[in-house]
This record gives structure tokens, C-alpha cells and sequence, in this order.
């Protein structure tokens, strides 16, 4: 099994997406779209709000055409169980995948800090 891994963190991947919308989860916490504002070195400001991106679950990333090229696999994460994804890029310190869930219209490109998820298998 292997993935298409890259040197990229999570916060340069944010970096990417300046000036585009994201939803951010966390525990007790859901945001509204906000546009991303700001990339620091640890912190990340979403209108005009300051968020630590690595204490969230799920980064989305609105707006962003889902690739079609990835790996299907299983996610079993510390906030949602087990799902089915396409995996897209796992980052230095991130998994980028994209998701397709009931309440949404289309799919979602998300963005997963490692330290929310348990495994990755491929299907």
C-alpha cells in the first residue's frame, strides 16, 4: 500500500487558500464559512477570529474543486468513527481527503491534523 505522501505542513497547505472560505470543527465547536484571513506560524485568523489549527478535527476547504485523482481508503478518526474518503495528499503533519456526506450537496475537500486521526487503511 502506499500514499502520495509530500513535505508540506498543514499550515502551508492553509497558506494555499488565503482569501478562500473554510468551515472549521472542533470539539463543541462548529463555525459558520468564514473567510481565511491569515496564516501564522500557529495560528490561523478566520474573520477575524484566531483559530490553533491543530487543535480542530477538520479543516474544509470551500470552494475547492475535489481532485479526481486519490487512493480510496477508510478513516477511523477520534471524532467520527470510521468513514470511506479519497485520500489526496498526506502532508508532513496532515491527511487531505475528500468526502462525501449526506447533509452536503457535493464533496468535501478537508484537511485532517494526524493528531485526530487513528488510521488509514486502503479499501
Amino acid at each position: 500500500m502506499s500514499f502520495k505522501t509530500s513535505r508540506i505542513n498543514l499550515m502551508e497547505r492553509l497558506a494555499l487558500h488565503l482569501k478562500s472560505e473554510v468551515a472549521l470543527q472542533a470539539v463543541g465547536f462548529a463555525s459558520e464559512p468564514g473567510v481565511l484571513q491569515k496564516v501564522g506560524k500557529r495560528f490561523i485568523r478566520v474573520s477575524g477570529q484566531f483559530f490553533v489549527p491543530h487543535t480542530l478535527q477538520e479543516i474544509v476547504l470551500l470552494g475547492v474543486p475535489p481532485r479526481t485523482r486519490g487512493t480510496k481508503v477508510g478513516l477511523r478518526t477520534t471524532y467520527m468513527g470510521s468513514f470511506s474518503a479519497v485520500l489526496v495528499k498526506a502532508g508532513v503533519d496532515f491527511a487531505e481527503v475528500i468526502v462525501t456526506r449526506q447533509d452536503e450537496e457535493e464533496e468535501l475537500v478537508i484537511l485532517i491534523p494526524y493528531n485526530h486521526l487513528i488510521s488509514i487503511e486502503q479499501i
